[in-house]
């Protein structure tokens, strides 16, 4: 029964990781052909590096092809970088634009069928999404109301609620949601206004947040499956780059290897990193056609984990949760951190809320300067401050002063949570 199948597409995920090597150095030499003889931004960039589609056999020559920053693509004209006529684009969708404006994305039938629908059914199954679910999400990205069907399981579409918080809680209610696919700072105040309206996700059928779009800590993780006693399972997609990895419930989030080749480089050097050394994420999608994707750097931080077998039987390597973005990184004395890693010493702090910032009035901090919500139940809020103090001075290493504010107080994100609040004018 497909209920009972262990795997998506079990020869694929199960793969030897030599023939998986080999697959990977087979359509990475299509990939650079197809782009190099049909893209006249590939073709330019690959006679700049003084690289031929004939330089590349194996997987291990990808470090032959130039580097392309994510900014170059996005700005590039269409008609540049499009690898096929416009009759045979498929599907038309775009970047979320939270990094700048969106970016529009071209797919054939194939790029989406294979590449978006059956990427995010695999990476789903992998999260532990089955037929028998309901999946509620709320990404606003057409292929994830799509997969859930493609998958098997009952799909409730965007439009149920219009867009109403109140009204997508309570009917999911209603209608037996049993997994919701979201950002995490959204699906927090999802659970929140859950709470607020009398609804215990405890006792609903709701099991599984599938979280996509965003770094997640740990110890949010374990917050928020406290709290609200939902499993959370991170999915690491990038609507310009492809359906890129999901965690198992082992650690870590499973590459899509046969589809995408992911990198690490150290972002001053360029160099490419070994696993488990921390960097910038390059991508290289191996099957989209309209718009290829090679050698793409991300601007996220993340590292590629040392290799070993995992318990769910899956043999693609693994990558770890995004650590933020290059842009993010925080400066205070010299010490450098993310916002991901405040989050990580917050989460600890049971008298704590959910939602917090930093706020930055220089370039170089001399000490870090963190607004956070507080529950209400909280009675001495200077004893807490100082906690909070202290355990970003244990976690980090540097000097804090914590502001506490009531819950409700610093608001919701739109779209993604916006940690860093910047007072001063960049150069």
């Amino acid at each position: 029964m497909v209920e009972e199948r262990k795997y998506w597409d079990e020869e694929v995920e199960t793969m030897p990781l030599d023939k998986l090597k080999k697959l990977q150095g087979e359509r990475l030499q299509e990939i650079v052909t197809w782009a190099y003889e049909r893209s006249k931004f590939y073709r330019q960039k690959f006679d700049e590096a003084g690289v031929k589609p004939s330089d590349i056999s194996t997987v291990d020559d990808l470090a032959k092809l130039p580097l392309i920053v994510d900014d170059d693509i996005r700005h590039a004209p269409i008609e540049d970088k499009l690898s096929v006529p416009w009759e045979e684009v498929h599907q038309y969708c775009s970047s979320t634009g939270t990094t700048g404006f969106p970016e529009p994305i071209l797919f054939t039938r194939s790029d989406y069928d294979i590449g978006c629908i059956d990427g995010v059914c695999r990476l789903y199954w992998t999260a532990g999404v089955r037929p028998s679910d309901v999946v509620q999400s709320l990404l606003g990205v057409p292929c994830h109301f799509v997969a859930p069907r493609a998958l098997g399981a009952r799909s409730v579409g965007e439009q149920v609620g219009r867009g109403g918080l109140d009204h997508r809680v309570v009917l999911a209610k209603m209608m037996h949601v049993t997994v919701l696919v979201h950002f995490p700072s959204l699906a927090l105040q999802y659970f929140a206004r859950a709470r607020e309206l009398g609804i215990d996700t405890r006792e609903t059928e709701l099991r599984l947040l599938v979280g996509i779009g965003e770094g997640w800590a740990e110890s949010y993780t374990r917050k928020v499956e406290a709290d609200y006693g939902v499993t959370f399972r991170g999915f690491f997609g990038v609507a310009t780059a492809g359906e890129i990895a999901s965690g198992c419930g082992y650690g870590g989030m499973h590459i899509v290897g046969d589809r995408h080749v992911l990198e690490i480089i150290d972002p001053e050097t360029k160099q490419v990193l070994p696993p488990g050394e921390e960097g910038e994420l390059v991508v290289t999608n191996l099957i989209r056609r309209a718009i290829p994707k090679i050698r793409i750097r991300m601007g996220d931080v993340a590292k590629i984990l040392p290799h070993e077998p995992c318990p769910c039987g899956r043999t693609h390597p693994k990558l770890s949760m995004i650590r933020g973005r290059m842009s993010q990184l925080i400066n205070v004395k010299g010490k450098r951190f993310f916002p991901v890693d405040i989050e990580e010493v917050l989460g600890g702090i049971p008298d704590l809320g959910y939602e917090w910032q930093i706020i930055k009035d220089k370039s170089v901090l001399d000490r870090l300067m963190v607004k956070v919500e507080h529950k209400p139940e909280v009675k001495d809020l200077g004893a807490l401050a100082n906690r909070v103090e202290e355990a970003l001075f244990d976690g980090l290493g540097v000097e804090s002063e914590a502001e506490l504010v009531p819950p409700g107080s610093i608001g919701h994100p739109l779209v993604k949570a916006m940690r860093v609040i910047t007072t001063y004018e960049k150069t």
